[in-house]
C-alpha cells in the first residue's frame, strides 16, 4: 500500500515538474513574441511612405494624396486645373500656380516649407531648367542654384525637372528621400498617387530627369 502511494506521489511530482517546465518555456516565448511584435510595429512606422501599400479612395479633383513636411499634394485628373478659379495664391499674394498641377506643388512647397519665393511664376514645368545655365550657377528666374543631372549627388528638398514629359510641357517634383541606389520624390498630377521612386547610379538620376534646382 505504501509502495502504491509512493508511486502515485512520484507521478504527481513528475507531472507538476513537467507542467512547471512547460509554463516557464511558454512564458519566455510569450515575452519574446511581444518584443518581436513591438519591433514590427516600430518598423512599420519607420517605413518610407512608398513602401506602404495603401490604396486611398481618390475620386475627386482636390482630394488629398499625401504630404511631405506638412505640404499636401492634391489629386488632379489629367491636365485639367480642377476649377476655373485661376491661379492658386498664398494669403500674401504669392502665386503658387494652377490647381493642382505639378508646378503648383513645388512652388507651394518652396514657399511654405522652405520660405523661398521664386521671382518668376510664368512657364511650364519644362521652363524650370535652362540648359544654357552653367552647372552650379544661379537660375535667376527661380533664384535657385541649378545642377545638371550627374554632376553632384541630389539631396532632400531638391527640385527635379523632367523636360521630355507631358508632350513637352515637362514635369517637376520634390526629393523626399535619397538612398545609395534610389531617390523618392513627391509631386502632383501623376495620377492617384504622389510618390515616385527613381534609380540613382552614383550621381546619375534615372527617369529622364535633366537636372535639379537647389536652395
Amino acid at each position: 500500500m505504501k509502495f502504491l502511494f509512493r508511486n502515485k506521489l512520484l507521478i504527481i511530482l513528475l507531472c507538476l515538474s513537467l507542467f512547471a517546465i512547460y509554463f516557464i518555456a511558454q512564458k519566455k516565448s510569450f515575452f519574446k513574441s511581444v518584443v518581436v511584435h513591438e519591433n514590427i510595429i516600430n518598423n512599420i512606422y519607420e517605413e518610407p511612405l512608398e513602401d506602404i501599400n495603401i490604396r486611398l479612395d481618390i475620386k475627386n479633383c482636390g482630394d488629398s494624396l499625401g504630404s511631405f513636411n506638412g505640404i499636401t499634394a492634391f489629386y488632379n485628373d489629367g491636365f485639367s486645373t480642377c476649377d476655373n478659379s485661376g491661379r492658386h495664391k498664398s494669403p500674401d499674394g504669392y502665386v503658387y500656380g494652377k490647381k493642382w498641377q505639378c508646378v503648383e506643388y513645388v512652388r507651394r512647397y518652396y514657399k511654405d516649407a522652405l520660405s523661398h519665393e521664386m521671382p518668376e511664376y510664368w512657364g511650364h514645368a519644362t521652363d524650370y531648367f535652362r540648359i544654357n545655365i552653367a552647372n552650379g550657377s544661379m537660375n535667376t528666374e527661380r533664384d535657385l542654384v541649378q545642377y545638371h543631372n550627374g554632376s553632384i549627388r541630389p539631396k532632400v528638398d531638391d527640385l527635379f525637372v523632367f523636360q521630355n514629359m507631358a508632350g513637352g510641357l515637362g514635369h517637376v517634383s520634390i526629393v523626399t528621400n535619397v538612398t545609395d541606389s534610389t531617390i523618392s520624390t513627391i509631386a502632383q498630377n501623376i495620377g492617384r498617387n504622389c510618390i515616385d521612386v527613381l534609380s540613382l547610379d552614383g550621381n546619375q538620376i534615372g527617369g529622364g530627369c535633366v537636372g535639379f534646382l537647389r536652395k
